[in-house]
């Protein structure tokens, strides 16, 4: 076989850019607002399904005898509101990236303390100090909010040679509880 030339030092290779970890705990904080509000529906499901009949006697008819009443003033409305249409895009588009970046922003917060609540770091930041210490704050945030996979699961090999994954018997699941080993 062979024998490989050893490289005793290597090229000038260029930096390597430091992660954001910022997009995955916007992720994170989406998928737990999803969570959030799958649950509640859950929850207030058998109130508002019990409460249909009720709503369905009492609100239907109302709504069916003001109906010619809503669209006559929509049909009077219709061209006015026509003529506003490109201001109120123009204003919304003119809007909506410092909307997307505040809720951006928010997400990626909600994301960083559900993150810290699942490794059990738990770190409480008032909102009020952040914006102060936001800069120099930055780059321990980004360092910290990386994944640790080697702190999730363990891999050991066995006399045997085969490898075995343990999972610690502390590390909390969605819902706070711990998994049964």
């Amino acid at each position: 076989m062979p024998t490989l030339p050893t490289i005793k030092t290597l090229p000038n290779l260029p930096a390597l850019p430091v992660l954001d970890a910022k997009p995955f705990l916007a992720s994170v904080g989406a998928g737990d607002v999803a969570i959030e509000r799958l649950r509640e529906r859950v929850t207030t499901f058998p109130t508002r399904v019990s409460a249909l009949p009720t709503r369905v006697s009492t609100e239907v008819p109302a709504a069916v005898a003001a109906l010619p009443q809503q669209v006559q003033e929509f049909a009077q409305t219709l061209p006015q509101q026509v003529q506003e249409l490109p201001a109120q895009l123009r204003k919304q588009a003119s809007e909506f990236p410092a909307k997307a970046e505040k809720l951006y922003d928010e997400l990626a917060t909600r994301g960083e303390k559900i993150v810290a609540e699942l490794r059990g770091t738990k770190k409480a930041k008032p909102a009020a100090k952040k914006p102060t210490a936001k800069k120099p704050a930055a780059k321990s945030t980004t360092a910290k909010a990386a994944p640790k996979p080697a702190a999730a699961t363990s891999t050991s090999t066995s006399s045997n040679g085969s490898a075995a994954t343990a999972t610690p018997a502390t590390q909390p699941t969605i819902e706070g509880t711990t998994p049964n080993a």
